[in-house]
């Protein structure tokens, strides 16, 4: 369930008329069946081992997933967490939210941080050290946080799992075989809410499978055409927030 906007072009939708046969048909593949199985079964194995985690959800396509498994297994209590960055979150996000916990009753907690007046001890070298500085804090709390990366995202990605397989002392995150188009099928098929992101591809300019939900005008997050991306969509949205975010 593609979440509706104004700022889709009307291209943008043809295209993704195109993309949600696709994902029903690849839903019918024996390969998508066999790696949702196998990652019921990872997911099912860590809930059951008396770890202590939280599972944290963005309300990008990942985490929706993620969530709906989770809460599909329906084992224990799980604490869900989004981690809010309200001075630069993306405006559909919490209308995601709204839409996925109206359909489904978990156990769910936000924590909320501001960009507001960030100085440059948030960032080194363009990475976002006050990022992993949050992950820390939340551990704390809320225990090892369960992560809806996948194994396909990216060349980093892929060597988290090469370098500390599913689980590392931080983290767990079950999509090792799960893939993109795994992702998008099961959004299809499970009638999730879906963001509005991923239908904002410029008219095929953009690759749906490369567009991110995290907050507006990151500095870390600016690659891959993603700065482009964001001046062409969310142009007042930018405009907003220039006097407020500070690198």
């Amino acid at each position: 369930m593609l979440i509706t906007c104004d700022r889709y072009k009307p291209e943008d939708l043809k295209h993704w008329q195109a993309y949600e046969t696709c994902d029903l048909y690849h839903a019918e593949s024996k390969g998508f069946k066999y790696r949702l199985d196998k990652t019921l079964w990872i997911i099912k194995e860590y809930m059951t081992s008396n770890r202590f985690y939280y599972v944290g959800v963005s309300w990008g396509k990942d985490s929706v997933v993620l969530a709906h498994m989770i809460h599909t297994l329906k084992i224990g209590n799980p604490l869900f967490v989004y981690i809010r960055m309200l001075d630069n979150e993306n405006p559909y996000s919490v209308i995601v939210r709204n839409a996925f916990l109206s359909e489904y009753d978990i156990n769910y907690k936000e924590e909320s941080y501001s960009y507001k007046n960030a100085s440059a001890s948030w960032f080194k070298n363009g990475k976002p050290v006050r990022w992993y500085q949050i992950l820390n804090e939340l551990k704390l709390k809320h225990g090892a946080h369960v992560t809806g990366i996948r194994k396909d995202e990216s060349a980093k990605r892929k060597m988290r799992f090469v370098g500390h397989g599913r689980e590392s002392m931080n983290s767990f995150a079950p999509f090792e075989f799960f893939t993109v188009k795994d992702i998008f099928a099961y959004l299809q098929i499970n009638d999730l809410p879906i963001h509005p992101n991923y239908a904002m591809i410029g008219g095929g300019r953009y690759e749906r499978d490369r567009l991110r939900v995290a907050s507006l005008g990151n500095k870390e997050g600016d690659g891959i055409g993603r700065a482009e991306w964001e001046k062409e969509y969310y142009p007042d949205i930018l405009r907003r927030i220039e006097n407020h975010v500070s690198y």
